[in-house]
C-alpha cells in the first residue's frame, strides 16, 4: 500500500530522507577523515564537518534551513580562524574566508532547494497514486475514484456493474517472515491481474488487520458477479495454501449496482477510510 509522500520504488519520503541523510553524512565524514589522516590543517577538516549541520537544516527545513546553516557555518568558520587573523592579518585570509562563506551559502541555498523540488515531485506523484506498493494491484484510492465513476456512467447510460469482495485476515501471512510476506503478496496481485478479463480492476488495501481485494466488473449482474466471487476466492485460498498460509477467516462478498447501491456506497466508505490513512494530506475530504 501507499504511503504519504512516496518516494521512487514505492519508498516512503521520510525513509529516503533518513538514507540520503545516512549517505550524506558518510560521505562527509568519510572526507574529513582522509583529510585528518593526511594532516591537513584541523582548522580545515573542522571546516568540511561544518557542512553537516548545513545538510541537516536544508534537508529538513529547505531553503530557510539552508541559509541559516549556511551563515551559522560561515561565522563559525571565521570564528576559528579569528588567532590566525590576528596574527597575519585579515587580508591573507580573505579569499579563503569568501570562498568559504559562499560554499557553505551556496551548498545551504542550491540543497534547500533541490530538496523543497524533490519533495513537492514526490508529494504530487503520491497525490495521484493508484498503485498498491504490496501487490501491484490498484490500491484503495482508485477503488474510491472507481466506485463513483462506475455508478455515474451506469446512471447515465442505465446500465450496471458489479463489485466483488475478498478479505483475508493479515493473520493470514503471519507465519512468514517479512520477504516472504513480500513474495506472496506480490506473487497473489501477478495471478489475479492475469486471471480477470480487461475490462475488469482490481484493487488491494490493508487496513492493519485485514487484506481486502476488490474486483470492479463493469457490465455484470448479480448472478455473473457471484459466480466470479466464488472463483476468486477459490483462487485466493488456493494460492495461500501453497505458500501453507492461513486460509481460516477468508470471507467474500459481492454487491451490484444500482440494486444494492447502499451495499457499494458502504464499502467505498470503509475503502475512503483507509485511502485516508494512506494519504493524510487529503485528509477532511468527505466521501460521496
Amino acid at each position: 500500500m501507499s504511503s504519504a509522500p512516496t518516494a521512487i520504488g514505492g519508498m516512503p519520503y521520510p525513509v529516503a530522507r533518513r538514507l540520503l541523510l545516512a549517505g550524506g553524512l558518510l560521505v562527509l565524514l568519510v572526507t574529513a577523515g582522509v583529510m585528518y589522516a593526511r594532516r591537513v590543517d584541523t582548522v580545515e577538516v573542522v571546516a568540511v564537518l561544518l557542512f553537516i549541520p548545513v545538510f541537516l537544516a536544508f534537508t529538513y527545513w529547505r531553503i530557510v534551513g539552508g541559509l541559516v546553516g549556511g551563515v551559522l557555518a560561515s561565522l563559525v568558520y571565521l570564528f576559528l580562524r579569528l588567532d590566525a587573523i590576528d596574527q597575519v592579518g585579515l587580508n591573507v585570509f580573505r579569499g579563503h574566508l569568501l570562498s568559504r562563506t559562499i560554499a557553505y551559502l551556496s551548498f545551504g541555498l542550491l540543497g534547500g532547494w533541490a530538496a523543497s523540488q524533490v519533495e513537492d515531485s514526490l508529494s504530487k506523484l503520491d497525490l495521484y497514486d493508484q498503485i498498491d506498493d504490496a501487490t501491484g494491484l490498484f490500491n484503495a484510492r482508485f477503488l474510491v475514484q472507481d466506485i463513483d465513476l462506475e455508478r455515474a456512467r451506469s446512471t447515465r447510460y442505465q446500465t450496471l456493474f458489479s463489485l466483488v469482495l475478498v478479505d483475508v485476515p493479515g493473520t493470514a501471512f503471519g507465519a512468514m517472515s517479512r520477504r516472504q510476506r513480500a513474495a506472496a503478496l506480490k506473487g497473489l496481485g501477478k495471478i489475479l491481474r492475469e486471471s480477470v478479463r480487461t475490462v475488469d480492476r482490481v484493487v488491494h488495501s490493508f487496513d492493519g488487520t485485514r487484506h481486502r481485494l476488490a474486483v470492479v466488473l463493469p457490465e455484470t449482474g448479480r448472478e455473473g458477479a457471484a459466480i466470479f466471487a466464488t472463483r476468486l476466492v477459490d483462487w485466493v485460498t488456493d494460492y495461500l495454501r501453497q505458500r501453507n498460509a492461513a486460509t481460516d477467516g477468508v470471507s467474500h462478498d459481492a454487491h451490484t449496482f444500482p440494486d444494492e447501491e447502499a451495499a457499494i456506497t458502504s464499502v467505498r466508505e470503509e475503502f475512503f477510510a483507509v485511502e485516508q490513512a494512506e494519504h493524510p494530506e487529503t485528509a477532511g475530504e468527505a466521501p460521496a
